[in-house]
């Protein structure tokens, strides 16, 4: 029975984290201080095992992706490395969104975490 989540979710969240935190320190915005307050709750539940919370975070991911594509696209003419940068942080996030609906360890870890939770007895 795996009870830790898969290295890369928390390799990824550590990341994301450290990014909202040089954001609030750098150039705090409310909207900001609320991504990270809400991240931190569907992460918290995405290492716990649920896989509401984990297709969330994978929807959300692909989401991103897309509007990262839209940019890329919309700022090709005027700004070619902008675009590309783009469309490599929109490919890493389509990939990890695949990796979170999709990878067998993600699969086993939410199996596992939710065969160890308690049961309720009437």
């Amino acid at each position: 029975m795996k009870k830790r989540p898969p290295l890369l979710i928390v390799a990824v969240a550590g990341a994301y984290f450290l990014y909202l935190a040089w954001r609030l320190v750098t150039d705090f915005m409310p909207v900001t201080a609320g991504r990270f307050v809400i991240s931190i709750v569907l992460f918290f539940f995405v290492f716990r095992g649920s896989r509401a919370a984990g297709n969330i975070l994978a929807f959300l991911s692909a989401l991103t992706a897309l509007l990262l594509l839209v940019a890329a696209v919309s700022s090709f003419s005027a700004n070619v490395k902008g675009a590309v940068v783009f469309t490599a942080f929109a490919g890493l996030l389509l990939a990890f969104a695949a990796y979170v609906f999709l990878s067998p360890k993600v699969l086993a870890f939410q199996r596992s975490a939710r065969s160890a939770a308690p049961t309720k007895q009437p």
